[in-house]
């Protein structure tokens, strides 16, 4: 068996280290992601499902120099993935340790000075950036989440993160829905061999299965509380899963019907009234298919 390390503090943001010569070989047939080729200085977004593809957790993966893989992301404390791993590990060298506490992870624009797509900053073995969704990079500093780490986030982070598509834990990233249907198939390799989920998400895609897919609502007043139901013409349409001051008005993403993502289409939210506008993102093509 592995052995955990585990802090018994549960900080709000997620840092593991994973140390020994199956460690990467672990995620890799864990996770969504193909992780087998990860080399030192990279990182590379990556899903944990359950055996009907639905989604558990979404961490960053990332290699430093010294070949211990760890895993980074800025929306959950780490207890329940550290715990998910553990359980997983048999006979393999792998030795995990949690150290969240004392960090704070925090998702940023990429810009000057941050890592290239693809790529791992760090300082001592140690990870300080990574940049592996579209236009963000996860920044890793020591220091407590509402200390001088970071300003705390507010509604323009929260806004932004909504604009740009991007999944959150307990939102997005929640057993209701599969990769495929809140815009990360980009983090889905359907060819890569065996892992958790594997063959369901195969069958989405071969039989044309997914039925929902992700968009941004905009409209007027303030946000609703979310998660919010959507309807069209009184009739369940899906779900608002996040929401913000969108300066003016709110926005929002959800998880529709496909019928109900078109453009002009006339929708409401719970708690917010009339739909003013709908931006749908686009769809993905998983990496792996031929």
């Amino acid at each position: 068996m592995g052995t955990s390390e585990a802090s018994a503090g549960a900080a709000a943001c997620t840092v593991l280290r994973l140390a020994g010569r199956d460690a990467l070989g672990l995620l890799h047939r864990l996770s969504t992601a193909s992780l087998a080729d990860l080399a030192p200085g990279q990182a590379r977004a990556t899903l944990f499902c359950d055996f009907r593809g639905r989604l558990l957790h979404r961490a960053v993966a990332a290699v430093t120099g010294d070949s211990a893989v760890w895993l980074l992301r800025d929306d959950a404390p780490a207890g329940e993935l550290a715990a998910y791993l553990d359980r997983h590990v048999f006979r393999e060298d792998v030795r995990l340790a949690d150290l969240s506490a004392g960090r704070t992870v925090r998702r940023v624009p990429a810009g000057g000075g941050t890592p290239a797509p693809g790529a791992l900053m760090e300082r001592d073995g140690a990870p300080l950036a990574a940049a592996a969704e579209p236009g963000f990079v996860l920044e890793v500093r020591a220091g407590a989440a509402h200390g001088d780490a970071f300003p705390p986030a507010g509604p323009l982070a929260e806004a932004r993160r909504i604009r740009a598509g991007l999944s959150r834990h307990g939102h997005e990233i929640a057993g209701d829905f599969n990769p495929f249907e809140v815009g990360l198939a980009r983090e889905v390799h359907l060819a890569k061999g065996c892992y958790t989920g594997q063959e369901a998400l195969m069958r989405l895609v071969t039989y044309r299965s997914v039925r929902r897919r992700l968009v941004l609502l905009e409209g007027e007043g303030a946000p609703p509380a979310v998660p919010a139901d959507v309807t069209r013409a009184g009739a369940s349409a899906g779900r608002a899963t996040s929401a913000a001051p969108g300066d003016p008005g709110w926005v929002a993403l959800a998880v529709l019907a496909h019928e109900a993502c078109e453009p002009g289409t006339a929708l409401a939210v719970a708690g917010a009234g009339a739909v003013a506008a709908i931006r749908p993102f686009p769809v993905e093509r998983p990496p792996g298919l031929p």
